[in-house]
């Protein structure tokens, strides 16, 4: 959960000495990055692959509700994907005790959340849990702003093994930003336990120092509907560069298209978004009703010639290489990623309202890194087969309209 109209942002007034905020921002981000080390705690080397209880439940969960979300996810052959992480978003915490230690509502956790995490690890999977760097998070609950130490100590004692932070009240001051999500890092490493940490910023200018920070960094706001996930594809795209094994842009969570959860796309967008973030080397946490998922959903999210994209250890994010802003009116867009195989998965998307081949041509074949001549066989991951053969060129034929796409493997020859 990351909402933006709900934080409280620190007014900054005038700059006495006139100078521009696009030159403060810069020298900020270089202070920070010349006085800070990698983030390097030992997870994160491919982008985190779960669940996420926001899109599917929102405020209404309970352990209950979890405990069948890892029962639902072995009886689904979902871990035998590669799916290892099941979190808790926003809603648990109650309150603080005397001593500073967080707890959780006792009528929707009465066990607390030891219980939880214990039922999570007994069926194979890790555990995550969610917090804010402000006074508060998003829905009101205890937030981590000067709590970092215990926090963290808390969480590493409860079995903790992700944390996503979000920035609900809590200053938009970049450097301060920066800061408060450093001390949550220090305080997570300090615990000798290895945490996943996710920072929830939802801003593009997490992304130079993200690798400073956390695992994975929100790069946009929250996806509820098909103009959020093109805006998120849009802000993503020239962010490429600053991901890497161990720190990944994170656009948010995945939405399925099952009935009953609390956010849900149409079948074909839903694909077509999974697709994307595996080309875009994207964390995939699944945010759809998950303990009664549809055949089609269960399909796309077990795919593994997909999700072996997304788990390249190459670690290199995928990059737009026809098309521009969809969220601007572009109709077409091809994404390329350069596999550590050697390989290229090309993803054709087609936002347009009727069916549309869309071409990787010369120019595109040469920004992939081919040259003009190199001949290449064509693998459908969604039709699980080999296409044919392409050289020089290759486009794709009749793709669905409205967010639909096609995604291919190039293999040299």
């Amino acid at each position: 959960m990351c909402i933006r109209d709900r934080v409280s942002t620190q007014s900054t007034g005038r700059n006495k000495n006139n100078m521009s905020p696009l030159l403060i921002l810069s020298i900020s981000l270089l202070c920070f990055t010349l006085t800070v080390e990698p983030t390097d705690n030992g997870v994160g080397r491919t982008p985190a692959l779960g669940y996420n209880s926001w899109n599917d439940f929102r405020c209404n969960i309970n352990a209950e509700d979890i405990k069948s979300v890892a029962d639902a996810m072995v009886r689904q052959g979902l871990d035998k994907a590669g799916y290892e992480y099941i979190n808790i978003d926003d809603c648990w915490a109650a309150g603080r005790n005397a001593d500073g230690t967080v707890y959780a509502d006792p009528r929707t956790f009465p066990g607390g959340i030891v219980d939880v995490a214990n039922y999570v690890h007994a069926k194979g999977f890790k555990f995550g849990i969610y917090t804010d760097r402000g006074t508060k998070t998003c829905a009101g609950r205890p937030g981590s702003q000067g709590y970092e130490k215990i926090d963290a100590d808390t969480y590493a004692k409860w079995g903790v093994d992700y944390l996503k932070e979000d920035s609900c009240y809590a200053t938009q001051d970049h450097a301060a930003a920066f800061e408060q999500y450093g001390k949550m890092r220090d305080a997570l490493n300090a615990t000798g336990r290895h945490i996943y940490f996710s920072l929830c910023g939802w801003n593009t200018w997490y992304s130079p120092v993200g690798w400073s920070l956390g695992n994975s960094w929100r790069i946009a706001g929250d996806c509820n509907v098909w103009d959020n996930v093109l805006n998120a594809i849009d802000q993503n795209a020239p962010l490429a560069d600053n991901a890497r094994p161990g720190g990944w842009n994170d656009p948010d969570m995945l939405i399925g298209s099952t009935p009953g959860s609390a956010a849900s796309l149409p079948p074909q967008q839903s694909r077509t978004m999974f697709s994307q973030w595996a080309v875009m080397a994207a964390p995939l946490l699944i945010g759809s009703n998950i303990r009664n998922l549809s055949p089609f959903d269960l399909e796309t999210y077990t795919n593994t010639e997909v999700i072996a994209v997304d788990q390249d250890p190459l670690g290199k994010q995928g990059k737009r290489v026809v098309g521009g802003p969809l969220l601007s009116g572009s109709k077409f867009n091809v994404w390329a990623r350069n596999l550590a195989n050697g390989d290229i998965a090309l993803i054709f998307l087609n936002n347009d309202s009727s069916d549309s081949d869309i071409a990787c041509d010369e120019t595109c074949w040469s920004a992939i890194g081919f040259t003009r001549g190199q001949q290449v066989t064509v693998r459908d991951l969604w039709l699980h087969k080999e296409v044919g053969t392409a050289t020089g060129s290759f486009t794709a034929r009749a793709v669905p309209k409205n967010g639909g796409s096609t995604l291919v493997r190039l293999h040299k020859i």
